[in-house]
């Protein structure tokens, strides 16, 4: 992930693709809607483009997410379908897209926009639509504005967070997708605070956290929505990152190499009850609840892949009432890197950035893609 990041397969039948792809009316190489309501494509020197009237808006004649009654489009021939049955969103931008995070409807995504490559040049945060990758709102890139994959766009408070180093350094704002209208919520001098997730009753955001100008000693806070009552819930003794609430707000995971490589781990909103849920020598990054809070998606090189792939685990307590991770489950097939997931509010799908070799590698980069998530116990 960059200095304050890290920042659709069905495997039934082809006719299940339906459920996801029926809102698109266009062919397999869509362009945007040229509608008085939908804008095209972004461009760098664009100040700014209006929303939709709302996240349920869509282009006229399209059908909701999970309508059957239109037929997909054959994004086999055009690529967009990998060997794992993982698909791609075709997204009409150019550089690196990142950080796919859910709406509370399911029908659209908030995602990361680097200009220049993975995790590099400026950023911006934007919505598209699940169906067919049409672009909704966005704004000009000026600074470096990342969100963070996973629950990122809370129902209850109707914001999306997101960082931004508009000012000094990496901060937490709040933003009204309905306007864009942002709102600052830490203002530290000496820390940045990046990779926040908003409890799900809106009322707190849990962050990462580093001295300015560092990516080590990574330590979780915890803050009201409102920007007041700040707590400090890891120590920093080891590399605590990507924080992100459970859907019942009673744990919160994050990942920390406090043992020397990345595990999954999670803990209670005060800092207390440490749980390793993956206890693996790999690298276990970039996790996300699934909509119950029975499992976690996560993103690993297990096996000793050479690129990164996705997992799922379940967190289940034992016969002592001591909770860890139960039995893995990898969920893609890629030769390349998958990473940064998030799981579909209705539990079907989960969305994720992927390239086919190294994302950093000379004009790589990510785009996203989804798949069907794993049946689970």
């Amino acid at each position: 992930m960059s200095a304050f990041a890290r920042a659709i397969s069905f495997l039934g039948s082809f006719a299940s693709f339906a459920l996801l792809a029926a809102a698109c009316h266009r062919g397999s190489t869509p362009e945007p809607n040229r509608g008085p309501d939908s804008p095209g494509p972004a461009r760098d020197d664009e100040p700014k483009t209006a929303s939709l009237p709302s996240s349920t808006a869509r282009a006229p004649g399209s059908s909701a997410v999970g309508d059957p009654s239109s037929p997909p489009p054959d994004l086999t021939a055009a690529g967009l379908v990998r060997r794992d049955g993982a698909r791609r969103i075709p997204i009409p931008w150019t550089g690196s897209l990142q950080n796919p995070c859910w709406s509370p409807d399911g029908r659209e995504l908030v995602i990361t926009r680097f200009l220049e490559g993975y995790n590099k040049g400026l950023s911006l945060v934007a919505r598209v639509a699940v169906a067919d990758g049409t672009p909704i709102a966005w704004e000009k890139a000026t600074a470096q504005d990342v969100n963070l994959p996973g629950s990122c766009w809370n129902k209850a408070l109707g914001r999306i967070a997101f960082s931004s180093d508009v000012a000094e350094h990496d901060e937490i704002y709040l933003a009204d997708p309905r306007t864009s209208q942002r709102t600052q919520v830490t203002r530290r001098k000496h820390a940045e605070a990046r990779e926040p997730s908003i409890s799900p009753d809106g009322r707190f955001i849990v962050f990462e956290s580093h001295a300015v100008g560092s990516e080590a000693n990574g330590s979780l806070w915890r803050v009201g929505t409102d920007g007041r009552g700040l707590v400090r819930l890891t120590d920093g003794r080891g590399n605590d990152r990507q924080p992100n609430w459970s859907p019942a707000g009673d744990r919160i995971l994050f990942q920390s190499n406090r043992r020397g490589n990345f595990d999954i781990y999670t803990i209670d909103p005060n800092g207390r009850s440490l749980e390793n849920v993956t206890q693996s020598p790999a690298e276990d990054t970039d996790a996300a609840w699934s909509p119950d809070g029975t499992h976690i998606v996560y993103s690993s090189d297990e096996g000793s892949l050479e690129h990164a792939n996705l997992f799922v685990i379940a967190r289940r307590a034992d016969q002592t009432g001591q909770t860890s991770g139960g039995k893995r489950t990898r969920v893609t097939h890629s030769r390349g890197y998958d990473g940064a997931p998030s799981w579909s509010p209705d539990g079907r799908f989960i969305a994720f950035e992927s390239s086919e070799g190294d994302p950093e590698a000379a004009g790589a980069g990510t785009a996203i893609y989804v798949i069907a998530a794993p049946k689970l116990p």
